[in-house]
């Protein structure tokens, strides 16, 4: 059981949307892997899966690698979702680390139906 906060990070890039002043929200992959499970190239499969696609921030130096979604409604949802299952510290800055890859999925997620 984590002890520490994890760490959220929400801060705006560009390359996500044609504005150019896109949203991110990105956790550690350990954090991200205990909240949605693991698979795709570093673990980022089972994330894009419910959001439609994924983020992978990675710290060359480290190795650390840190995952999220982009999207001011995505971002709110998976920091909600996190803080459900584990404390989180948001900070409100980009993880010292660089953009590795990005992609979506062929088609965007149905939303579950209200019942």
């Amino acid at each position: 059981m984590m002890t520490s906060p994890c760490p959220v990070y929400i801060f705006r890039g560009a390359g996500f949307a044609p504005s150019g002043n896109t949203v991110i929200s990105v956790a550690p992959l350990d954090c991200v892997v205990a909240v949605y499970g693991d698979g795709g190239v570093v673990g980022e499969g089972s994330l894009s899966s419910v959001f439609g696609g994924a983020a992978v921030f990675k710290n060359d130096a480290s190795g650390e690698c840190f995952v999220g979604v982009w999207g001011d409604r995505n971002a709110s949802r998976f920091r909600s979702e996190l803080r459900a299952h584990m404390k989180i510290a948001v900070y409100k800055e980009a993880p010292d680390a660089r953009l590795s890859f990005w992609g979506t999925e062929k088609e965007r997620p149905k939303r579950p139906a209200r019942e």
